[in-house]
């Protein structure tokens, strides 16, 4: 029974699947303060990884409006004709092009909807805007007035009777955040999944990406009630600032337009306490967290022998993203209930680890497998990489030696761009690439820290990588992401069995 009830605390991990449960495990009431209060004519960019709950947010804050009675609209790249968009054209052209699309999109949306904002005094110029035809020069501009026109000011409402489910401390921070904008009037729009509107690989996509966001930017200008929030996966934003090779001259005008989801351990572990202690309160246990649910108060990790609390061993095993962990959980609750088990225990946590470590390394290559379709392969060949340092890690020397050897091995592609005929040139490009997507975590020696050192975040240096920095490069050490680490062992394990002999490891040197 218990864990069952942990199941339902922990389905999917996705916020399609988990809109039953978004009031009573919503977490993001910071970011959510944010956004909600854009600047005039500006847009909010809400950048975070993928599965960090940049959806969740524009769900929550979507229906936060709808509950005070403002208009909004939720766009993702499926309800967006880009068919006339040409990623040959200049930005500019591309913008007006995009504009003029965002329109009809905006205007399909509210034509599906029984909102009534088409009703009594805004029917007429609702309809003289449609029948003017989104290819008409009447249609930006009537369709632009009837968005200022329709927008309404912020008002109080009972949060309690709004979203009752709210925890009482989530609860008094939105309510702050709504009586910072009170007044205010407003029309939301919502882009979701922005980095859908194209294909990575393609040489234009970046560009396009960029000329969507300036027209939504041109949109919030000549409409000052629309506030509009566009969600952007990290490295696409990282790519926008780095890429050379664009018609973007401005993003710096956008960095103070930025709003993080945050993306850390501590973040991940306060997501799973949350539904960890609804959870236990369900099953008459209040404040016990892991205790109904999990034998002791952690295990080993596969392969290792040394104890970790569960906090530790799902946080770490998560990537960083909230929907990893609460995948894991479910995927243990789940093994655990088939083995007819009362909790989850150690052995649930070895069996469940190797199948899950693959399954999130093969979720990983889906994901990127537009921006490098090799992405599982050279993931895998650090299975039988030579670490100059214990636990999956190695100095810069090794891991450039190592990327240097895959070009020899098979056919790599990154961001369209086939690599290996520069040797050194194209291994910096994938080790960047790896870097930014999670795969490889920088390591730096911080006698402040408890362990000794701490972690660079790819966005806080996207030039790090990079030749110019070989001197700063060595004073890094670099790690497999933990996610992954189960899956390298057991393929070398089955390497180990093929050949019949262990698999060669180089002696570890030194720790730094």
């Amino acid at each position: 029974m218990s864990l069952e009830t942990l199941l339902s605390y922990f389905p999917s991990g996705t916020a399609e699947g988990e809109k039953g449960l978004l009031e009573q495990v919503f977490v993001y009431a910071n970011e959510l303060a944010k956004v909600i209060a854009p600047p005039e004519g500006n847009p909010y960019l809400l950048v975070g990884d993928k599965g960090s709950g940049k959806t969740a947010l524009v769900d929550f804050a979507s229906r936060l409006a709808e509950k005070q009675g403002i208009p909004s609209v939720v766009l993702t790249p499926f309800d967006i004709d880009t068919s006339t968009v040409s990623a040959a054209s200049s930005t500019g052209d591309m913008q007006r092009e995009f504009y003029r699309v965002l329109l009809a999109a905006i205007s399909a949306k509210i034509s599906e909807s029984n909102t009534g904002w088409t009703d009594g005094n805004y029917a007429t110029l609702y309809r003289e805007a449609v029948q003017a035809g989104n290819r008409s020069p009447d249609f930006v501009g009537k369709m632009g007035r009837f968005l200022a026109e329709v927008a309404k000011p912020v008002v109080g409402v009972d949060m309690g009777a709004a979203f009752p489910l709210l925890t009482i401390h989530t609860r008094s921070e939105v309510e702050k955040s709504m009586a910072a904008i009170v007044g205010r009037t407003s029309f939301y729009l919502f882009l979701d999944d922005t980095d859908q509107i194209g294909s990575p690989e393609e040489p234009g996509h970046l560009n396009r990406v960029w000329a969507l966001l300036l027209a939504v930017r041109r949109l919030a200008t000549n409409v000052p009630a629309l506030k509009a929030i566009i969600s952007l996966r990290t490295e696409v934003w990282n790519r926008l600032q780095f890429d050379q090779n664009g018609q973007r001259d401005q993003t710096d005008h956008f960095k103070t337009l930025i709003v993080r989801m945050e993306s850390t351990r501590d973040h991940v572990e306060k997501i799973l306490e949350r539904r960890l202690a609804l959870a236990s309160i369900d099953v008459g246990q209040p404040n016990t967290l892991y205790k109904p649910f999990f034998e002791n108060d952690g295990a080993a990790a596969p392969f290792s022998h040394e104890f970790r609390s569960w906090k530790d061993l799902i946080s770490v095993r998560s990537r960083q993203r909230p929907r990893d962990a609460i995948q894991l959980v479910n995927a243990l609750a789940r093994y655990a209930t088939g083995q007819g088990k009362a909790v989850i225990d150690q052995a649930c946590f070895h069996a469940v680890m190797p199948i899950f470590s693959r399954d999130v390394s093969e979720r990983f290559a889906q994901e990127v497998s537009s921006e490098c379709p090799q992405a599982l392969e050279v993931l895998k060949s650090f299975a039988v990489a030579d670490y100059d340092n214990p636990g999956f890690t190695m100095s810069s020397d090794a891991t450039l030696a190592h990327l240097r050897k895959l070009f020899s091995k098979f056919g790599i592609q990154v961001y369209g761009r086939p690599l290996g005929t520069n040797l050194e040139n194209d291994s910096f490009e994938l080790w960047r690439f790896l870097y930014t997507s999670g795969v490889l975590n920088a390591r730096v020696s911080d006698a402040t820290q408890k362990d000794g050192y701490r972690h660079l975040p790819p966005g806080a240096d996207l030039s790090l990588v990079s030749k110019v920095r070989w001197n700063d490069l060595q004073k890094l050490l670099w790690e497999i992401n933990a996610a992954y680490r189960d899956y390298l062992i057991q393929l070398q394990k089955e390497e180990e069995v093929r050949i019949g002999l262990p698999v060669k490891r180089t002696r570890p040197r030194r720790r730094r």
